[in-house]
């Protein structure tokens, strides 16, 4: 077995893994904040919240999960190339990477809600969220979740923007 390999991925594995635990962590609180609610608030009595919760913390798993692997190829580049230190370099692009990827999950997140709102103009989604209507949870999950799945590939392109990439030189003969 190649050591060199067995500890890149094992280092992958342990990036992944903390990333998903600080982004979900994150997108727990801002969801308790929006919706200013009590964590207790949150309890088997309101499943209809609970469903809406879990589609949008799956909707930001999704959409980050396809910007790791980019991550990790930008960090194999910098290993090589790296102008400064390893570590910094690192940092730093993950870090540019994770932001702006959250800030558009975000966008998504309020784009689908606000589209669910215009097409059911007679229904106020929050007041029913916190009533419990089941409905209204399954139909706004569904949504950020279809829509997330359709503009992940968009989103991991953009954030590849910012990652460094290879320099391919045209050789002509």
């Amino acid at each position: 077995m190649n050591t060199d390999v067995f500890y890149l991925a094992l280092s992958q594995l342990v990036l992944s893994i903390v990333l998903a635990i600080i982004i979900f962590f994150i997108s727990y609180k801002v969801l308790i904040k929006i919706f200013k609610l009590k964590e207790e608030n949150l309890n088997d009595s309101n499943l209809a919240l609970s469903i809406f919760f879990s589609g949008i913390i799956f909707s930001t798993g999704y959409l980050l999960s396809g910007i790791i692997p980019s991550i990790i190829g930008a960090i194999e580049m910098l290993k090589i190339h790296a102008k400064e230190n390893l570590f910094v370099e690192v940092l730093k692009y993950s870090s540019i990477s994770l932001f702006v990827g959250f800030l558009l999950a975000g966008v998504i997140h309020f784009s689908a809600f606000m589209l669910t709102k215009s097409l059911t103009k007679h229904v106020d989604e929050v007041s029913e969220l916190r009533k419990n209507n089941l409905a209204v949870a399954i139909l706004l999950a569904t949504i950020i979740i279809s829509i997330t799945i359709i503009a992940k590939d968009s989103l991991v392109f953009l954030i590849e923007l910012f990652l460094p990439q290879p320099v391919v030189t045209e050789y002509t003969g």
